[in-house]
């Protein structure tokens, strides 16, 4: 059992985690563990998500929420990512899996060499670009729009995956889709762990596959902890899934490369989304076209589910059903299509 993390020496904290690190790097003591991404219907292995950890004692694991927060907008942070985007690489050439995911940080998406370096990696291991995906959250995609939407579409045009990690939390989600050149999203855990027993999660969760495969891309849904929330998502199409219920994230030798039978949400056993939610009764508004049209019109600005919404409760307007407006309901008249 891992003890407790020690207390670090008193120096500014914003200079001992840089020097902590720098010396990990030559140290060794960095590693990284993979989580499989799963196909929730056949159980097929995709590919995996490189992790980040510091073996920062032989019997102290450090996960990224550790020391990365110090360090994300230093240079250090680009030391780290080249490190990682080359370590990933060399792994995935030695497995048989289609892709390799790495996480991007903010700092990093906007600096045009990462391009480069992530160009290298791969010629230096002899992998063809479409087998690496770069993820980055919504916050890092807000910072920098321009810079990183360049950043972005350089990959893209290099062959690399994109990946809109968080996908449903915090920012303008639809603006990103269709002005960042993504090719996947990942859906939050936050909606994920409630689909099998909240109908407003499962509606949010069956509206962004459907939106998403409307505008060709794949979905990746994060946290499946529940064999219930596995069948949920293969009922409503989700391409991909991830959590503890099929791995933990491990060293290379401890990485599943195949999923119990137990855990596949084949056809038999998937369970298909509610077709509205049974605790609001409420059904979408199709028949007033100003309201469908103001809804569309505000997400094309940026404006967030809850936010469309409150915008509609505010003004009074209400479902046919006339129950007030959920993220769900909204969710579901822009999954239609146009």
């Amino acid at each position: 059992m891992s003890r407790p993390v020690p207390s670090l020496p008193d120096q500014p904290r914003a200079v001992l985690p840089q020097r902590q690190l720098r010396a990990a790097l030559k140290a060794d003591e960095l590693v990284l563990h993979y989580q499989p991404l799963v196909d929730p219907k056949t159980g097929r292995v995709r590919g995996v998500e490189a992790l980040l950890r510091w073996q920062h004692l032989p019997d102290v694991l450090l996960m990224p929420d550790d020391f990365l927060p110090a360090v994300t907008h230093t240079p250090v942070m680009h030391d780290l990512t080249t490190w990682v985007i080359g370590e990933a690489c060399a792994q995935l050439a030695r497995w048989d899996l289609a892709t390799m995911s790495v996480n991007i940080a903010a700092s990093d998406v906007v600096r045009p060499r990462l391009v480069t370096e992530i160009d290298a990696a791969l010629a230096a291991n002899g992998l063809e670009p479409r087998r690496l995906v770069v993820e980055l959250t919504e916050h890092a995609a807000v910072q920098g729009m321009s810079a990183a939407a360049q950043v972005l579409r350089d990959l893209r045009t290099l062959g690399v995956g994109v990946a809109l990690d968080d996908f449903g939390t915090g920012y303008s989600s639809l603006l990103y889709l269709r002005d960042l050149p993504v090719t996947e999203v990942k859906i939050d855990r936050a909606f994920v762990s409630g689909v099998d027993k909240n109908d407003d999660d499962a509606a949010i969760v069956h509206s962004v596959v459907e939106l998403a495969h409307s505008v060709g891309l794949t979905v990746v849904a994060e946290g499946v902890e529940r064999i219930e929330q596995a069948r949920f998502l293969a009922g409503v199409g989700c391409d991909f899934a991830q959590g503890y219920l099929y791995a933990v994230p491990a060293a290379p030798p401890d990485v599943p490369t195949e999923i119990d039978p137990a855990l596949i949400a084949d056809s038999a056993t998937a369970a298909k989304a509610p077709r509205r939610p049974r605790n609001r009764g409420s059904r979408l508004t199709t028949t007033v076209p100003t309201v469908i049209a103001r809804i569309r019109d505000l997400a094309a600005q940026g404006a967030s589910l809850h936010t469309i919404a409150a915008a509609l409760n505010k003004d009074g307007l209400l479902t046919d059903a006339q129950t007030r407006w959920s993220a769900s309901t909204v969710a579901q008249v822009l999954s239609r299509p146009e």
